[in-house]
């Protein structure tokens, strides 16, 4: 009897979509009950509504991808960061401005080259195709979806860039490559790999949606002005600040926003420009209180050499908080909340920024270390002090001294001289860190009327002067 030879097929495990038997339904796992989703119906359609560019650049840290942002917009509305080092562009909707997807994609690839950049670019039908392209080194720029699986196949399995426990175990199932990947169960690959694995393989292909935030940029108000002479009076130069700062408001405005830091540069002939940076004590968009502040560095400043060019500069926009204002301050807050801040950039203005600060509450019990300097507003900062002590608590003075006060023999606590009001207090705390206390406090008065703050060493039974009340 002649033996029948047996023809052996293989077949891609994961496929789109896989033909049911026509003896009985294909079964359907329910994602609620844990069950692995069957795969996504391909699209018929052989070319993508989107068209991903990616760019991968080799040791750039974020801060630098935000500013090759900005360039890749001049292509793009729809620009997208890649930790660590990758930038996603959908450009799909620019391919008729450019003319054609090889000229756009040489346009973008120009622009990394005229910055001195090295980078490895690619353009697939979805984000992680090109992404992973680029990464391999591979060029390619394709629009259908009908061949990506055959392009992805021979590409590396460590340009999905996995953590190294699941790098790790395929290699140990000997797979190296993502067509290897692909010809195997999807239900084995999420027990093994985890379902997040298996979306990335049907993202990669086209079969599912792979949205991606948007990158934004910071708004600034950034505007400059040219003067057709030279000056060298600073009274001149408020003068031409004003229509600026009255843009710089109308730009706030529009947007409900806010601002707590300006800079000024003041360009010269010859020479590094001058800047000015002025800090405000509060985000605010008025342009009475920017025009103040400006007001009041220029005329502290001394022009080293006469200005042909100015350029305001604002920080970044922060939101703005709501209050409640004064009925009768009409237009000016006299007396309202903004009262204190214009006072504090008035002064800071004059003595600088470090001259002005408020002081803020710490959970210390010693008194020296229980506080420390900010630079928001001194009214805020009495409130935190205020809102920190129980009601119930021994009152402590605003003023300390740097050190406290040995008192001597004659000034020891003697009671024709000295009246106990409130106490002890005890602290005892800081044994962790070398600098320990235990003290009993107390409120005197003494002969002059004077209301002190002291203590008594516990260890030493010495009287010290540690304050003074108002």
């Amino acid at each position: 009897m002649k033996a029948r030879k047996l023809k052996t097929q293989t077949a891609d495990l994961f496929p789109a979509s896989a033909p049911a038997p026509a003896s009985a339904p294909a079964p359907r796992l329910s994602t609620l009950s844990g069950g692995l989703p069957p795969a996504p119906q391909a699209a018929p359609a052989p070319r993508s509504t989107q068209l991903w560019y990616a760019a991968v650049f080799p040791q750039q840290p974020i801060p630098v991808l935000h500013r090759l942002s900005l360039h890749a917009q001049q292509f793009t509305s729809l620009v997208s960061i890649e930790p660590p080092n990758a930038l996603l562009l959908e450009i799909k909707g620019s391919l008729k401005l450019f003319g054609s997807l090889e000229r756009l994609h040489a346009l973008i690839d120009a622009r990394w080259q005229a910055l001195a950049l090295q980078v490895s670019s690619a353009v697939a039908p979805s984000t992680l195709a090109a992404l992973w392209c680029a990464r391999s080194g591979k060029p390619l720029a394709l629009e259908e979806t009908a061949t990506l699986a055959g392009r992805l196949a021979e590409l590396p399995i460590a340009c999905t860039a996995w953590d190294a426990d699941r790098l790790q175990t395929l290699h140990s199932m000997g797979i190296t490559r993502l067509g290897e990947l692909l010809r195997l169960p999807r239900a084995g690959l999420a027990r093994r790999l985890g379902p997040n694995a298996v979306l990335d393989l049907d993202i990669a292909l086209a079969r599912q949606p792979g949205p991606r935030r948007a990158f934004v940029a910071r708004q600034r108000f950034r505007e400059r002005c040219e003067f057709e002479t030279e000056i060298d009076n600073v009274a001149y130069l408020g003068k031409a600040l004003e229509p600026l700062i009255g843009r710089c408001a109308q730009f706030l405005r529009e947007r409900q926003a806010g601002v707590q830091t300006l800079e000024l540069k003041l360009r010269h002939r010859a020479g590094p420009a001058t800047r000015v940076r002025l800090g405000l004590a509060s985000v605010t968009s008025e342009r009475r209180r920017l025009a103040d502040v400006l007001d009041q560095q220029l005329s502290r400043l001394e022009l080293s050499a006469p200005v042909r060019a100015l350029e305001l500069v604002s920080g970044a926009l922060q939101p703005l908080s709501g209050v409640s204002l004064d009925a009768f301050s009409r237009f000016g807050n006299a007396g309202g909340p903004d009262t204190a801040a214009q006072l504090v950039e008035r002064l800071r203005a004059r003595l600088g920024e470090n001259a002005v600060y408020g002081v803020s509450a710490i959970p210390e019990h010693r008194p020296e270390a229980a506080w420390r300097r900010i630079h928001e507003l001194p009214l805020a900062a009495a409130l935190m002090i205020g809102a920190a002590m129980p009601l119930d608590a021994m009152p402590r003075p605003v003023w300390l001294l740097d050190e406290p006060l040995l008192l001597s023999r004659q000034e020891a606590l003697h009671r024709d001289a000295w009246i106990l009001e409130q106490g002890p207090e005890r602290i005892e705390s800081g044994w962790w860190d070398g600098k320990g206390v235990a003290r009993d406090y107390y409120s005197a008065r003494c002969a002059r009327g004077a209301k002190l703050w002291i203590f008594q060493e516990r260890h030493t039974k010495c009287w010290y002067l540690h304050g003074v009340f108002a």
